[in-house]
């Protein structure tokens, strides 16, 4: 008879108004890799830097050279 009452217990404390998450969701926040769109947008900045620093030596080149 009493674990009949405890199981009722509990029940009663589960919340009811909003569903649980799923496991996966719970671990996102600790997770530090990368979604696919966030992939591609750090490989297109770092493209981008890439060819604003070749345009950047490729000016240097014709400069002279300081003593």
């Amino acid at each position: 008879m009493l674990p009949v009452l405890w199981l009722g217990g509990c029940a009663e404390s589960m919340p009811e108004a909003k569903p649980l998450k799923r496991f996966g969701e719970l671990l996102r926040g600790y997770d530090s890799t990368l979604t696919k769109a966030e992939k591609q947008a750090a490989i297109a900045e770092l493209q981008k830097d890439k060819e604003r620093q070749d345009e950047q030596i490729g000016e240097a080149d014709g400069a002279p050279k300081p003593n």
